[in-house]
């Protein structure tokens, strides 16, 4: 029996609560670009997240005259972003120390998990899903430029184990 079938059997002997992505995420604040009229931002777009390995690949930098209208969510280390725009090319990808205090499109979800109930890599490894992917499919709207809204996402239903459980998993 491995690691992972032991702490199931302790900690989940009836199984595991599911709850909304929305109930496991906190808000996420917006820039306000009036009072940051001197300061430079990394800007992380749709096109800066590289399909195959979910990571950064390439920024631009941004301030307050040159910033894209969609350039509003600041981002801290460890959020999950999900591309919304044409999201079954599945962009996504946590964000590494390095970008913490940036900027990024409102084109992303920005999935900020509330550590006291799931772990950013247990959040991260859920979206990386076939399922949550299907759940997607479901919710996006438009046919030659689909999109999903944040609200549907946040309405896919995940199971929560125990943070032991979770960190076990990402493991």
């Amino acid at each position: 029996m491995s690691k992972l079938d032991e702490l199931i059997a302790d900690l989940c002997p009836n199984g595991v609560e599911y709850r909304p992505l929305g109930k496991c995420v906190n808000k996420v604040e917006n820039i306000k670009w009036n009072e940051n009229t001197d300061v430079e931002f990394q800007y992380i777009d749709l096109t800066s997240v590289d399909r195959d390995t979910h990571m950064i690949t390439e920024t631009t930098t941004i301030d307050y005259e040159t910033a894209p209208s969609r350039a509003q969510q600041i981002v801290q280390v460890n959020d999950v972003l999900l591309g919304g725009t044409r999201p079954m090319l599945k962009r996504y990808c946590m964000i590494p120390l390095r970008y913490s205090g940036e900027i990024c499109s409102t084109g992303f979800c920005v999935l900020r998990a509330k550590i006291d109930v799931i772990l950013p890599g247990y959040l991260y490894h859920v979206i990386s899903t076939t399922s949550f992917f299907d759940h997607v499919e479901k919710y996006q709207k438009g046919a030659s430029y689909p999109a999903i809204s944040d609200s549907d996402v946040k309405k896919y239903s995940l199971p929560v184990p125990p943070i032991e459980v979770q960190r076990e998993i990402v493991r």
